[in-house]
């Protein structure tokens, strides 16, 4: 009897010690940051925190509406902004699930550094997370509605898987960006979100085109997509292995698109009059996919013509981007600075403390080896 009546004084204790514990946060009481924005307005001095955020509930949001919630507050500090954000926030903002950061142009080029500094050190924020400079504001872009009508969150998702197949773009996550900050000697690219209005849409969709140019921890120009493009050929970045690039070659008065794949990449250094010089092999192994008009391309002739055709234009678009590289924006974003270091060290410290001179003026000469391994239909083989 007394061990019942035990039992019935501890079940009654354990029915009084459980419910809500005020350390417990209800679901209707938080929003998840999917999305972050940083800008900078230079007239105020001030630093501008924008949120895309996502308001979890338990109801359906077929009665609630829509779900999306973007927020912007300003400071002195990143993090005064931040806090001001928090402060006049109705929810409990929860930034762990946050994939993507957005950079306004004017911050990019004011402190860079400093803001990878601090995105770096802040607890809540994830180190694999991608980061976009924006074309003008980013809280301008934050505001735009998706083109697909799905979270702008997902949409960034799916922009970056489509574009690293395109290689118009590339996507660098924010542990990248804090490696590549530390270098002195090298720059490096990272997506640009601009501005698009389609022919079939009454507004403008964002996109992801081109790129971004870093050097020494600060915005220093943009690249078009085409040198995207020849960045990914000239690099051996995880990015780029299974990247597949089309190119449209003129070839016997014809329009011949191909799909190339680089299966080799190497670099050689050597010494011209006394100073270094780089050169560049790359080959590609691909397939015709179009032609405007019918070509013998099952000839053997024709088609080493037709490879030779493609790989003196792939030279040529590849000699262009290296030139705008070393003599316009004079930053090296390919990262030849590493292969010295690495392969050359001896020439890599006597030119080293001169790199910023010495790199544009560097003699480079890229050589292009294309193999198509399935030709198509001809009128050899029937086709018409």
């Amino acid at each position: 009897m007394k061990n019942i009546k035990r039992h019935l004084v501890w079940s009654v204790l354990l029915c009084l010690l459980t419910g809500c514990s005020p350390d417990i946060r209800e679901i209707s009481d938080i929003a998840l940051v999917m999305i972050s924005g940083i800008d900078y307005d230079e007239q105020k001095s001030k630093y501008i925190i924008t949120a895309y955020c996502i308001q979890a509930t338990t109801k359906s949001t077929e009665k609630t509406g829509k779900i999306e919630w973007v927020a912007s507050a300003s400071g002195d500090s990143i993090m005064d902004a931040t806090r001001n954000l928090r402060s006049r926030a109705g929810k409990i903002l929860i930034g762990e699930h946050n994939k993507f950061i957005v950079i306004g142009e004017s911050a990019a080029r004011h402190s860079f550094y400093e803001i990878v500094d601090y995105l770096t050190r802040a607890r809540e924020v994830r180190m694999s997370s991608y980061v976009f400079i924006s074309e003008g504001m980013a809280a301008d872009k934050m505001m735009i509605k998706s083109e697909s009508g799905d979270l702008m969150s997902n949409e960034f998702l799916g922009k970056i898987m489509n574009e690293n197949v395109l290689g118009n773009t590339l996507s660098l996550k924010l542990k990248d960006i804090a490696n590549y900050c530390t270098d002195p000697y090298r720059g490096f690219v990272t997506s640009k979100l601009g501005t698009s209005k389609p022919k079939n849409s009454a507004h403008e969709v964002l996109i992801l085109s081109g790129g971004s140019v870093f050097n020494k921890g600060k915005l220093v120009g943009w690249l078009m997509g085409k040198d995207v493009l020849s960045l990914h050929m000239l690099t051996k970045k995880k990015e780029s292995k299974n990247l597949e690039y089309p190119v449209t070659v003129s070839f016997k008065s014809s329009k011949v698109t191909l799909l190339l794949n680089a299966t080799k990449k190497t670099i050689h250094s050597g010494h011209s009059n006394g100073k270094p010089m780089l050169a560049i092999d790359l080959h590609f192994r691909g397939k015709m996919v179009n032609m405007n008009r019918s070509l013998p391309v099952a000839d053997p002739v024709t088609l080493r013509q037709l490879e030779r055709a493609a790989a003196e234009h792939i030279e040529e678009s590849l000699k262009e981007s290296l030139a705008y590289f070393q003599n316009e924006l004079k930053v090296d974003v390919v990262g030849f600075s590493d292969y010295f270091s690495q392969h050359d060290p001896n020439e890599w410290k006597r030119i080293k403390n001169e790199w910023t001179n010495v790199y544009p003026s560097i003699p480079i000469k890229v050589n292009v080896d294309v193999n198509i391994f399935t030709p198509g239909m001809s009128e050899t083989l029937g086709g018409n």
